[in-house]
């Protein structure tokens, strides 16, 4: 895949928080939207922990609303943000004493945060090694002939060790979840992957 379509360099963005912020808004939206949401927020000085902590919630989510569901998204920025200042003084190094397991445990504790917003956090902000198990990644797991169990909660049990096992590092990692969603991108039916370069590697 690195050969075919890498290097990707995903997650893009300006800054750490940057990728914070868009891991919430990227649920259930595309990533146009996601952008003019960015945009947004970075006219008006208020992509950084403590500006989004501080604004009105209908401030906030006048600024968000291209994502979608900016309600949810909003409350769920704010809480992260506070949670960033309070548990890591707004610093990704703030989380070096906290466990993988423990730091993963706490980012599903806040509102709004679901198995695949924490594993993107952990990968690419808290630069700890994860297996962000999405939407392409089960797709393309599929296409290969995995049984694959419903829901991103068994997904993730089910083949994240065995990814982990591989000894790929963070960077690497983040490479991987990069290559899958653009090859999920550029070969979205199943007709499309069966004439990919993968076609070879079904079981």
């Amino acid at each position: 895949m690195e050969r075919e379509i890498g290097p990707t360099n995903w997650w893009p963005a300006d800054s750490t928080f940057e990728i914070m912020v868009g891991a919430v808004l990227t649920q259930n939206t595309a990533w146009g939207n996601v952008d003019r949401s960015l945009g947004a927020l970075k006219a008006a000085g208020a992509l950084e922990p403590h500006a989004i902590a501080a604004l009105e919630s209908h401030a906030l989510q006048d600024l968000i609303r291209p994502s979608g569901f900016y309600r949810n998204k909003a409350k769920a920025l704010q809480s992260l943000s506070r949670w960033y200042i309070d548990r890591c003084g707004a610093r990704p190094e703030g989380a070096a004493d906290i466990a993988d397991d423990e730091l993963r445990a706490e980012l599903l504790g806040l509102f709004g945060i679901g198995g695949e917003t924490a594993d993107d956090l952990v990968l690419y902000v808290f630069g700890r090694r994860a297996f962000v198990s999405d939407t392409y990644a089960r797709r393309l797991f599929v296409f290969l002939g995995f049984a694959v169990p419903s829901g991103y909660p068994a997904f993730h049990r089910t083949f994240a060790p065995a990814v982990l096992a591989t000894g790929l590092d963070v960077a690497q990692l983040q490479e991987f979840h990069g290559l899958i969603d653009e090859y999920g991108k550029a070969y979205r039916t199943e007709e499309a992957k069966a004439e990919s370069f993968l076609h070879g590697f079904k079981m």
